[in-house]
């Protein structure tokens, strides 16, 4: 897919709700049908082995697949043992948007399920396996990747907002987290065994793939795979949000926690979780979370006179220590300086500060608003393309520095 020259800003499609982007999904045997067998290892070996472990066979795009721009799934199959003997799953990795537009900065809706379960249908048929539209639509997902991309107002920078939310200590929420800040820093990602929430550039990212896909924040199905010409989108900056939720339990609770019941022993389906609504309450959740949390880093927009005044009382040594753990949070980011100064009572007293002290400057909590705004709208981002017609997109979804300006007004 290519975009129009003179067209470079995304369009959004109002009244169509952007999806989950990248799926992984698990078929019972007896469920597909190996009609050639085109994986790495041969399909007979893995049906018949009765050996320790785990047993796999792996099939993905190959190397024409990736000089013609046509996408396909990552597929695994694995014998493996369970509990009341081994048993044999087929596994189909993707990343929907990829498969249906060969790029994942577009945005797939509610209304795509069945055109996209057609053309999986197709692409599986095309790799040796048949799976029925109605065994593909029921299957058990066991990964779930909730993304949004959000363009940002003009004159703010991805990057700005990447290395600010970097300094969050959010990680802390857990004994299991950390927080990386990645790839020269355009992305910032919090870590848990089971899950994690990413914060990038997605322009900075797609570049990276040209030079070294194994670096790329992408952690969708075939991360090398990008088919668009980013140039032609000129100074578009895209933040891209990402909830990962690598399990089906992790999955079943996450969801539970927005509202969202699965009983225990119901598996949740493919056809369960193709719904905007759980991607844009996910989002919404965890995004809500770094915005409270931002609290940590909203008040570094103010300078050192404009925290004097702010502290009032305070006694002055104690404002002074409160400055100084602002350099360094602003240098080196709140889980160091956690991890630095320690569980102690000046560092309680630093942050309970830090909790109640009310900034001057509130761009910085403005924007991290505004971009919640976008979120909760969920609007998908649809590029333009050379067949594309006026009455095929709404009015670009770029905000203008005038209405950015009015959105932060009415905050």
């Amino acid at each position: 897919m290519t975009t129009q020259p003179n067209q470079l800003a995304a369009d959004t499609l109002t009244g169509r709700k952007a999806i989950c982007d990248t799926v992984k999904l698990r078929l019972n045997l007896g469920d597909f049908e190996i009609i050639e067998d085109k994986f790495d290892t041969s399909v007979n070996k893995i049906l018949g082995y009765f050996g320790r472990g785990i047993a796999t066979a792996y099939q993905s795009m190959t190397t024409e697949d990736k000089r013609q721009l046509h996408y396909k799934p990552k597929l695994f199959l694995t014998n493996a043992p369970q509990a009341g003997g081994r048993k044999i799953f087929l596994y189909i990795e993707l990343s929907l948007p990829k498969l249906l537009y060969s790029n994942n900065l577009q945005e797939v809706c509610d209304q795509d399920f069945k055109p996209l379960i057609r053309k999986l249908r197709d692409i599986l048929f095309e790799m040796g396996v048949k799976v029925s539209p109605r065994v593909l639509a029921n299957a058990q997902i066991v990964r779930y990747h909730s993304c949004k991309n959000i363009i940002l107002p003009n004159g703010v920078a991805t990057q700005y907002i990447v290395s600010n939310v970097a300094k969050i200590n959010f990680g802390a929420r857990s004994g299991t987290g950390h927080t990386d800040y990645l790839n020269g820093g355009h992305c910032a990602r919090f870590h848990y065994n089971d899950y994690e929430i990413a914060v990038y550039d997605k322009i900075a990212d797609i570049r990276q793939m040209q030079f070294s896909p194994k670096r790329s924040v992408d952690e969708e199905s075939h991360r090398d795979f990008q088919n668009i010409d980013i140039e032609k989108l000129g100074n578009l900056q895209v933040l891209r949000l990402e909830v990962r939720l690598n399990n089906s339990k992790v999955l079943r609770r996450k969801l539970a926690k927005v509202g969202f019941l699965f009983e225990e022993g119901n598996t949740i389906t493919f056809r369960d979780v193709f719904d905007s609504k759980i991607a844009r309450k996910l989002n919404v959740y965890y995004w809500k979370q770094i915005c409270k949390a931002g609290r940590q880093i909203y008040f570094l927009q103010d300078g050192s006179e404009s925290m004097l005044w702010n502290l009032g009382n305070t006694k002055l040594l104690k404002k002074l220590e409160f400055i100084g753990m602002a350099k360094v949070i602003d240098d080196c980011g709140a889980p160091y300086v956690k991890r630095l100064i320690g569980k102690n009572a000046t560092a309680l007293k630093l942050f309970n500060l830090v909790k109640h002290y009310e900034p001057n400057n509130k761009t910085l909590m403005n924007i991290f608003v505004g971009i919640g705004k976008q979120l909760v709208a969920n609007d998908i981002i649809v590029l333009p393309t050379e067949t594309s017609t006026p009455q095929e997109h709404s009015k670009a979804a770029l905000i203008t520095q005038d209405t950015a300006q009015n959105v932060l007004e009415k905050m």
